[in-house]
């Protein structure tokens, strides 16, 4: 087992992409923070971020697409756990993190290693640990380049490096991180699944955009339909919670994320061990 996390974890130190994505993530971190300076500099603009970010926690409401909006309150200084929240919530970082699960969990297929590897292997389940293993190692790295990023961001663009309350900004940063490792594990069974990177990449986007908005929507009505008053589907889903989660956390909030957390990653885990265990891949 130990054997096989090494090979997985050589594997995606030596993919070109696992750079590749790393610098463009840096470079949207960079363009990002220049982006929300120049709505910052403007009251009007950041008056009506901090109202629309209000608003947004406490309806839990959600826009399709990708929204950075600042929740700084105007006249005050933006911290990195501004713009940490900012761009978590708005999804930046899980579609740069599902982007590469796609590309690493289908990678072995292609170039004939699991052939190679898989009948040495005593249980075929140690190499879907072994992947999920690497999977949460780049999850946390992708975490700590982006942090460390923002502040050097904040000192270079902004002219100050202000970190916010350490008393919200860790919980969250915590609770964010579990639900981006379920995530990304939830990519990886789909796409061990499918086997198909196109099917795959276009889902693990569609998620992360919150185009399922629709299937949510239809689940919601039909819930109603059979008496159940005022269930969202949303709010039961990684994407969801990745996006509703209050920047000052309850502690219901943080049950229930990681409770949401742990279920889906159990539950990828098990599901994908079955489907690869029975799987030919001679």
């Amino acid at each position: 087992m130990l054997n096989t996390v090494k090979m997985d974890l050589y594997r995606m130190a030596k993919t070109k992409s696992f750079y590749v994505i790393l610098l463009v993530f840096i470079a949207m971190t960079v363009i990002s923070t220049v982006l929300c300076k120049s709505e910052f500099d403007d009251p009007e603009i950041q008056q009506d971020n901090y109202e629309t970010t209000v608003q947004t926690e406490d309806g839990g409401t959600m826009n399709a697409g990708i929204s950075v909006i600042l929740p700084t309150k105007p006249g005050e200084k933006v911290t990195v756990y501004d713009m940490f929240y900012a761009n978590v919530k708005g999804k930046e970082v899980a579609l740069f993190l599902v982007i590469f699960i796609v590309i690493f969990s289908a990678a072995d297929f292609k170039c004939g290693y699991i052939k190679n590897i898989g009948g040495q292997t005593r249980k075929r389940f140690y190499l879907i640990l072994s992947k999920a293993v690497s999977v949460i190692i780049y999850t946390v790295l992708l975490f700590a380049v982006f942090i460390l990023a923002q502040a050097v961001c904040n000192q270079v663009i902004l002219g100050y490096l202000r970190w916010g309350p350490a008393e919200d900004f860790l919980p969250y940063l915590g609770v964010q991180m579990m639900l981006h490792i379920a995530l990304a594990l939830f990519i990886m069974a789909i796409t061990i699944i499918i086997l198909n990177n196109v099917i795959s990449m276009a889902l693990a986007i569609c998620l992360c955009l919150d185009l399922m908005a629709v299937l949510y929507t239809a689940v919601d009505h039909g819930a109603e339909m059979l008496g159940v008053e005022g269930f969202q589907m949303m709010e039961y889903t990684i994407t969801g919670k990745i996006a509703m989660l209050p920047m000052v956390m309850g502690t219901s909030d943080i049950r229930t994320s990681l409770v949401i957390a742990a279920a889906f990653i159990v539950g990828s885990l098990a599901v994908c061990g079955a489907v690869f265990q029975k799987r030919d891949i001679n």
